[in-house]
């Protein structure tokens, strides 16, 4: 599969899974757990396109991105854990 088409699809199965995770959860007013996890997933689908991302440059032995690619992962994750702290 394309590289971009690859990226493409995680993008849009996230925002699919998180939308529908949201609408359920605004369906079902007691459940606010849905609500949670659907803006999870719709706030990290982003860095999931970048894993995959990722992957596909380093199986295409594109280092200068991959490293751009890893460069963005590492600053994403980083910011999570000190805004967790």
């Amino acid at each position: 599969m394309n590289m971009n088409k690859a990226t493409a699809w995680t993008l849009r199965i996230g925002i699919v899974i998180g939308l529908v995770l949201i609408a359920a959860g605004l369906a079902i007013s007691d459940d606010n757990d849905l609500l949670y996890w659907g803006l999870l997933i719709l706030i990290s689908s982003p860095l999931f396109a970048v894993v995959v991302t990722f992957i596909g440059l380093v199986t295409e032995k594109d280092w200068f991105w991959a490293g751009i690619a890893g460069l963005v992962m590492a600053i994403v994750v980083s910011g999570a854990v000190i805004a967790m702290i």
